[in-house]
């Protein structure tokens, strides 16, 4: 039985439904919005990367790496940690913080300059017990360094190690690691990369303090799942407002295409793909699709192109994510993406009409918001069953685009049944609680 009305539920697992007829589940992919941050700065160039995006005091802010040049290598004690900061998410600048000197100067952006900055991951800690002088963390490191490393600043500006030697020591630790405080399960999440038969892949580890972390643990996926698929990255972050679940968007990198040569710096293709978990170990893969792929432009079809950062931005009704494309050509950068609050999938069925219906639901409310949207001739008409089919309440044809539609249906609040969805030409994206600010 799942308690249902207050939670946002997303549609981009099987959580919540049981049955369906003529219709399915469909990912919704995000919109570009343009380059928001070109690596044009002296100490950046082709090869720099994004890490993480995160929102500070009312401003976005982009954590990157700098990279020193070609022939760098992974240890370069002259990578760069940097960071832009932005009032909308689209137009960023290079906030001079004058911490580190670069050629005899400190107008600059630059955080710190070693051999942590390969992979410097930054999150403002939300835990509630932090510490002042840590309330930004950061996690680094490389299986050259025997692992990863944590870091605290009380201003995310000025930093410190917090112990000394790695912390986290199995794994392979050359891509971006990411860490986050997952409030709903009340611990740090740490999620790294591992080979697996010789292929890519995702773990994680998780730690009440930040310094002491269990052993890392494979991210699970259906049975049915079996892949040769090389997930280099994970992105993964809780997704904000339904913080129950985790979100994580894998460049999927193959090593075996070659489109663009001989410019092109080393074999292999990327795109990326979604993912999403309830636990932080299972996750969900119903789409095998990209979710973001190659487009016209040459540039995006050579390797590890589409890594995303960690972190998703509230702006307004969307959410933004930012993505790194065109590694190691002249174009490179961050691009921002973005998509309708909580619409990353849903279940759809086309103009021939279809029909899902819920689990067992255990109502906490008499009124739940529905996240829709249907053609001019397209609907969705929603009904409330008992636990012996018969119907407690009904909507008329709803037709619209709305975020957070209220359904209300008087003297279901403790009690148990289904929600049947008959839709025609229409998506249902989302249910629960309210889902604007």
């Amino acid at each position: 039985m799942i308690d249902f009305g207050k939670r946002i539920e997303l549609l981009t697992d099987d959580y919540l439904v049981d049955e369906t007829e003529n219709a399915s589940m469909v990912l919704n992919r995000p919109v570009l919005r343009g380059k928001v941050l070109a690596f044009d700065a002296p100490w950046e160039n082709p090869g720099s990367l994004g890490m993480t995006a995160y929102e500070d005091d009312g401003k976005v802010v982009l954590c990157y790496r700098g990279y020193p040049g070609p022939g760098s290598k992974d240890t370069s004690p002259e990578q760069t940690a940097c960071i832009a900061t932005s009032d909308d998410g689209l137009t960023f600048t290079r906030p001079v913080i004058g911490t580190v000197e670069r050629e005899g100067s400190r107008e600059n952006n630059i955080l710190r300059m070693d051999q942590f900055c390969h992979n410097f991951g930054v999150f403002p800690d939300t835990n509630p017990n932090a510490k002042p002088e840590e309330k930004y963390k950061a996690i680094a490191g490389h299986y050259s360094l025997n692992g990863l490393y944590v870091f605290g600043s009380p201003d995310g500006i000025n930093w410190h190690q917090l112990v000394e030697g790695p912390v986290i020591t199995e794994g392979r630790f050359d891509s971006m690691n990411v860490a986050f405080w997952d409030k709903n399960a009340g611990v740090y999440r740490c999620y790294s990369r591992f080979l697996e038969n010789g292929i890519r892949a995702i773990q994680s580890c998780t730690s009440e303090d930040f310094l002491h972390w269990t052993s890392p643990v494979p991210n699970v996926y259906p049975e049915a799942m079996n892949s040769n698929e090389h997930l280099y990255t994970n992105a993964a972050n809780v997704i904000p407002g339904a913080e129950h679940m985790l979100i994580s968007i894998p460049m999927r990198y193959h090593g075996g295409r070659e489109k663009v040569t001989p410019e092109a710096t080393a074999k292999g293709v990327s795109d990326c793909v979604l993912m999403t978990s309830r636990d932080g170990v299972h996750w969900s893969r119903r789409f095998r699709e990209a979710w973001i792929a190659p487009g016209l432009n040459v540039h995006e079809w050579t390797h590890r192109n589409f890594i995303a950062l960690s972190g998703i931005i509230e702006r307004g009704d969307d959410f933004y994510l930012y993505l790194m494309q065109n590694y190691m050509w002249d174009d490179d950068g961050i691009f921002c993406y973005s998509l309708p609050r909580y619409r990353f999938a849903s279940v759809y069925a086309g103009y021939g009409g279809g029909s899902f219906t819920t689990k067992p639901l255990h109502f906490l409310t008499d009124t739940f918001y529905m996240n829709y949207s249907t053609a001019a001739y397209g609907d969705v008409q929603v009904t409330v069953l008992d636990e012996d089919g018969s119907v407690l309440g009904e909507t008329g044809k709803i037709y619209g685009n709305e975020l957070s539609r209220p359904l209300t249906f008087d003297g279901i609040a403790g009690k148990t049944g289904r929600l049947r969805f008959a839709l025609r030409d229409a998506h249902v994206y989302a249910l629960g609680g309210k889902m604007t600010k």
